[in-house]
């Protein structure tokens, strides 16, 4: 009773996961498609340098132009990002959400399957296959989008001289540790189910 029970929770603690990934594809979403049209709802909306969303309460007015932002805080402004870069900035964090959504469902049908004894191994094992694949190919996306300076964003100003400035690209190196340990923690663990699957299968043969 308390397996199932702990089995249980965690199912929850999944499926809670899985909505606030919903919330957070839902709304930026909407604020890609809301800031199109009202790009002055956003004025405190600015980037860091991991190109993050962050809601900055302190910020009283968006420059209006670059001399103006070189003599401020030289905050990334989300309503002064061209459309390229609202584009990427938006859609590269809603396929990466998406991604780490559906690996959630994956691990949810897991501990499902973990109440019918026939499907523990042969299903699971299908499950471990598809988020391995999962995972392998959020670490190729992560690269190509997070690894390399190839993307840089850029801010428009109403500004003769300067109409442009461009962000310097950062290279973060985090997904080089987490995405292969993720690989290898579910290569191992689907190891051991088809292990466990030869094991059960030759037991039956005997009986």
């Amino acid at each position: 009773m308390k397996t199932e029970k702990r089995l249980k929770l965690a199912s929850y603690f999944l499926k809670f996961l899985m909505s606030l990934q919903l919330i957070l594809i839902t709304g930026l979403i909407f604020i890609y498609f809301h800031s199109i049209f009202s790009p002055n709802n956003y004025n405190n909306l600015t980037l860091n340098k991991k190109r993050d969303l962050v809601f900055n309460l302190n910020v009283e007015k968006t420059p209006k132009n670059y001399e103006e932002w070189k003599q401020s805080e030289q905050l990334t402004y989300y309503n002064l990002l061209d459309n390229y870069s609202k584009f990427y900035v938006i859609w590269t964090k809603v396929i990466m959400f998406s991604g780490f959504l559906f690996i959630l469902y994956f691990l949810n049908k897991f501990l499902k399957n973990t109440k019918n004894f026939d499907l523990f191994f042969t299903s699971n094992i299908k499950i471990l296959n598809k988020i391995i694949f999962l995972i392998s190919i959020l670490f190729v996306l992560d690269f190509i989008l997070k690894g390399t300076t190839l993307n840089p964003i850029s801010m428009v100003f109403n500004d003769k001289e300067v109409p442009h400035f461009i962000t310097k690209g950062s290279a973060s190196l985090d997904f080089l540790i987490f995405y292969p340990l993720g690989i290898i923690f579910f290569y191992v663990l689907k190891e051991v189910f088809k292990r466990g699957q030869e094991l059960k299968q030759e037991n039956d043969l005997t009986i």
